[in-house]
Formats: C-alpha cells, sequence, structure tokens
C-alpha cells in the first residue's frame, strides 16, 4: 500500500527540525503543460476583458457622445 504516516513525518522531519529541501523533476512534458497552460491563462485573461470592454459600455462615453450631439445643436440653431 502506502506509506504510513511515520513514514511520512520522518521523512519531513529530521534531527535538525523540519526539512526544506525540494526536489522537482521537470521533464519535457511537464515544462509544455506549463506553458500551455500558461499561454491559455493569458489568452483568457485578454479574452475576458476584452469581452467585458464591448458588453459593458462605458457610461461616461455615452453621456459625453450625448453632450456633443446637444452642442451640436446648439451650434447648428446658432449658426441660422
Amino acid at each position: 500500500m502506502g506509506k504510513s504516516i511515520k513514514d511520512i513525518v520522518s521523512s519531513l522531519v529530521d534531527d535538525d527540525g523540519i526539512k526544506t529541501e525540494v526536489t522537482l523533476t521537470m521533464t519535457n512534458q511537464t515544462l509544455t503543460k506549463i506553458i500551455i497552460a500558461l499561454l491559455a491563462s493569458g489568452a483568457t485573461i485578454v479574452l475576458v476583458a476584452h469581452l467585458t470592454k464591448n458588453m459593458f459600455p462605458n457610461h461616461q462615453i455615452s453621456l459625453l457622445t450625448a453632450d456633443i450631439k446637444i452642442i451640436k445643436e446648439t451650434l447648428k440653431n446658432q449658426l441660422k
């Protein structure tokens, strides 16, 4: 089966205290998966930001557009 709790604890703690050494083995497949995950998450962030910007228009821009329209109408009426 698996390791006992005593084996797990003894592998984490030695005479000097808690062991802090960690060994990671990186294979080409693992690195490829990490790179793909990072690229996918970056693309997702860009996509969500773009969709949020376009799906929820800025209310200030719509107010400015309305104000510009009023100004244009006022100028046209004054120049007649």
